[in-house]
């Protein structure tokens, strides 16, 4: 397999509390197709080197940046720059997220602040 069919293979990685599809690696921008279980949420974190855009798909998930919370709708933009802390999870549906990186995307780019699965400081894992 060539190395651009490598880097653009889809990767599913299973979090306690959903499931991120990776489906774009390094290329101009990093795409992932995140799903969250209902009445779960991610890490508060952060990003050192890339952007994020989240783009909702549906409208039962909500979001922390930077201590503040929103509820987006349908279709909804919101840009993470690097340093920002945030979350995002969902109350009784499961939900989704467009979420394309901007910039290299790592593992190690991303510190967890804090989190509901004992995992806050711990690297993120890729399964």
């Amino acid at each position: 397999m060539d190395k651009m069919n490598e880097e653009s293979k889809t990767i599913r990685s299973v979090r306690p509390w959903g499931i991120v599809q990776m489906l774009v690696r390094n290329q101009c921008c990093s795409v992932d197709l995140t799903t969250v279980k209902p009445a779960q949420r991610a890490s508060l974190h952060s990003h050192q080197v890339r952007s994020e855009l989240f783009h909702f798909l549906d409208d039962n998930c909500y979001i922390e940046v930077n201590e503040k919370i929103h509820h987006p709708h349908t279709d909804d933009q919101i840009l993470i720059r690097p340093g920002v802390k945030h979350r995002f999870w969902t109350e009784q549906k499961p939900g989704r997220i467009l979420v394309i990186s901007i910039g290299e995307w790592k593992a190690e780019d991303q510190v967890r602040h804090e989190d509901d699965y004992g995992r806050k400081d711990q690297p993120l894992k890729l399964e």
